[in-house]
């Protein structure tokens, strides 16, 4: 397929003043060479499991790490280093390369990747602050008289080139949904990677100094140090809970003119926090959360995010020595010094755009559904194929066996062979498992499995194995809820019969300690978050502001 001209921040011309470089890595391998587009959870783990006997892995990504998401509230606190949570891409004890560059489009005729380096691209660790229709890509500044405009400053444009592949894994995963709300684009902190718990960390310390500078009034004291977290799904309600624990055991403590004065609001448009749990354990959740003082706002409609005082006149600038004035339909204006937007999926450009129509029908990899294996190529009569995607969300639809799937305006659906999706920015046909980090791994180890097995077409398809799910909601406690569906469905029999449908307070704490401790992708990690733990205990969390 051809990347759209309009959406190119590199025009032709550029592309061949680059060149299509030749990277300097064995293609000519005996191995299939597998290409993965993604560092994360996904692409992260398939690559990691992948035969290195068998294939030739390359992942290429714009972030030159794995994120340990479920310990991302840690670093925003003070409680982990980030380098703590974080696998670097090249690693002495993995043979899988890596390409620091960002996937432009994908030619599935000529089995290519057209890549553009990141290397010295800004805005790669964090999400992006523009709204859609001024960022060409999900990467580029976002700040400044340049924002949204990434091709005037020529050093953001990287150097083009192409990579072949046997087989091609997609795995980018998805960016914040902000429902088109108002200035929450430009003005609310997302958290979905290493930078956007820096700029939240880096906040909470600003809002404190700066009101407790000698000029600030009550007022505006208040204002600034009030947090709100939009969103009640696990990432919002943990890092409400984990915030709310650092500022009562160390923000307080440290600034005694403004005790008492922090406050948090944890926003959702649902009736309840932590939905996706139990009833009898979101409303757990609710009321532990609310006893140690956290607003729990849930029926609520954000309606706008803006700079400046509640209920005053524009134009309201960007002034971060200020407040925000988050307004709702319920409550109106509302004073705060920080917003963190929480909630929502949407595909990024590349899925959306990049992966759209297809100029050429890839005959020797694709397989026409109905048309028997000796009658398997389409012509262009047949008429015009695309990448077959959910109609809202625009999430890849794939089979069971995760092969990605192209259709025509005829109804014909084919299935390709060399070409798979997993993660977020994937859904199968036959059920899609959660947006979580537990349903990404198990599609991964899933997937890479079959490629090490080559037993595609002796095993049914996915299926997604609940193990459980946890939430931490402050001051040491948290919830889990274990899995009782019965198993095989339509049996009588129930998964875990003897324990309880779930766990709370210390308990559920602990076993959520001991969970992501060991889920840590190395001894590396494991042993970095554990010393931390110590330490936090002997002498506090970090309240460092850089």
């Amino acid at each position: 397929m051809r990347f759209s001209r309009s959406l190119a921040t590199v025009s032709d011309e550029a592309v061949c003043a680059e060149g299509s470089a030749a990277i300097s890595h064995d293609w000519t391998s005996r191995r299939e060479k597998v290409i993965v587009l993604g560092s994360g959870w996904g692409g992260y783990i398939f690559s990691r499991r992948l035969s290195n006997k068998q294939y030739d892995c390359t992942v290429v990504s714009p972030r030159s790490y794995f994120v340990f998401t479920p310990l991302l509230t840690d670093t925003a606190a003070g409680k982990l280093d980030f380098s703590s949570i974080v696998e670097p891409m090249r690693d002495r004890r993995s043979r899988t390369d890596y390409i620091q560059a960002a996937a432009r489009e994908v030619d599935f005729k000529r089995k290519t990747v057209l890549c553009e380096a990141t290397v010295v691209k800004s805005g790669v660790t964090e999400s992006p602050r523009v709204e859609e229709s001024e960022r060409q890509f999900e990467e580029g500044p976002d700040t400044g008289k340049f924002r949204g405009q990434q091709h005037l400053r020529k050093w953001e444009v990287g150097q083009m080139f192409e990579i072949p592949y046997d087989k091609l894994v997609i795995a980018v995963g998805c960016v914040s949904e902000t429902f088109k709300t108002p200035g929450v684009r430009e003005n609310a902190f997302f958290f979905k990677d290493i930078g956007d718990s820096k700029r939240v960390k880096r906040r909470v310390r600003e809002t404190f100094e700066l009101a407790v500078l000698p000029n600030t009034d009550e007022e505006m004291q208040r204002n600034l140090l009030h947090f709100a977290i939009v969103g009640g799904g696990p990432t919002g309600t943990e890092l409400a809970a984990t915030l709310r624990d650092f500022i009562c055991d160390d923000m307080e403590q440290l600034y005694p003119a403004v005790k008492g004065k922090a406050k948090i609001s944890l926003y959702d448009i649902a009736p309840t926090v932590l939905s996706m749990f139990d009833k009898s354990l979101s409303q757990y959740a609710m009321e532990t959360m609310k006893k140690e003082g956290i607003d729990i706002k849930t029926s609520h409609h954000v309606e706008s995010l803006r700079w400046g005082l509640p209920n005053t006149p524009g134009p309201h600038e960007m002034d971060p020595k200020g407040c925000l004035t988050l307004r709702t339909k319920e409550e109106g204006d509302v004073g705060i010094g920080m917003c963190v937007w929480a909630t929502g999926n949407a595909m990024n450009k590349f899925v959306k755009y990049s992966l759209d129509t297809v100029d050429e029908f890839p005959s020797s990899s694709a397989v026409i559904e109905g048309a028997g294996k000796d009658n398997n190529r389409a012509s262009p009569e047949e008429g015009k194929w695309k990448v077959k995607k959910a109609p809202k969300i625009g999430a890849l639809l794939v089979d069971g066996h995760f092969r990605l799937q192209l259709e025509n305006d005829k109804g014909q659906t084919a299935v390709l062979q060399d070409v798979f999706a997993i993660g977020d920015n994937a859904m199968p046909e036959t059920g899609a498992p959660p947006a979580t980090a537990q349903a990404t791994s198990q599609e991964a180890k899933w997937l890479a499995d079959r490629f090490n097995k080559r037993d595609f077409d002796k095993v049914p398809g996915f299926s997604f194995h609940n193990m459980g799910s946890l939430a931490y909601i402050g001051s040491s406690n948290a919830l889990m809820q274990i899995p009782h569906e019965e198993t095989p469905a339509g049996s009588g029999k129930r998964r875990n019969p003897y324990l309880p449908e779930g766990l709370t307070g210390r308990t559920a704490w602990l076993v959520w300690k001991l969970a992501y401790l060991s889920m840590g992708m190395s001894w590396r990690s494991r042993s970095r978050i554990l010393f931390r733990w110590i330490i936090n205990r002997l002498f506090g969390s970090d309240v460092s502001r850089f």
